[in-house]
């Protein structure tokens, strides 16, 4: 059967199209599930990323995808932005949510198209805040 977004797509088991069932899910084949849906985005290829497993917990596994745009001049950014994924764990069929760092809005792959310019807009607040820091 034809998958009808990306989500399906990437939480479907190849051999039988059926969804990843939650027994199923660990910490390897989570970071594989996050890296393909950020890799659905339609982001600019400057925006570098990497994901990192958070914790376990008996009803879901947490993942944090941190972005940042290095240069040349400055390989090492001054800020980066984070996004949240949680995949729970509690019922037959895993189901899988995002969060963007400092924000209480839970999207979802299947409803909620991701925009570059949330990840611009944490940079930049945390850079004016940067800034209005003295030491």
């Amino acid at each position: 059967k034809p998958h009808h977004n990306i989500y399906e797509a990437v939480v479907s088991t190849q051999s039988t199209g059926d969804m990843v069932s939650s027994n199923e899910v660990t910490e390897e084949s989570g970071i594989s599930i996050v890296d393909k849906i950020v890799k659905s985005w339609d982001i600019n290829e400057c925006w570098l990323y990497c994901i990192d497993f958070m914790e376990k917990s008996d009803t879901a596994l947490q993942f944090r995808v941190k972005w940042s745009i290095p240069t040349r001049r400055a390989p090492i950014p001054a800020a980066t932005a984070s996004v949240y994924f949680t995949i729970d764990i509690t019922g037959a069929e895993a189901q899988i949510s995002y969060v963007l760092e400092a924000q209480r809005l839970i999207h979802n792959p299947t409803q909620s198209v991701f925009r570059e310019k949330w990840l611009k807009d944490i940079i930049t607040t945390k850079t004016m805040m940067m800034d209005d820091v003295t030491f």
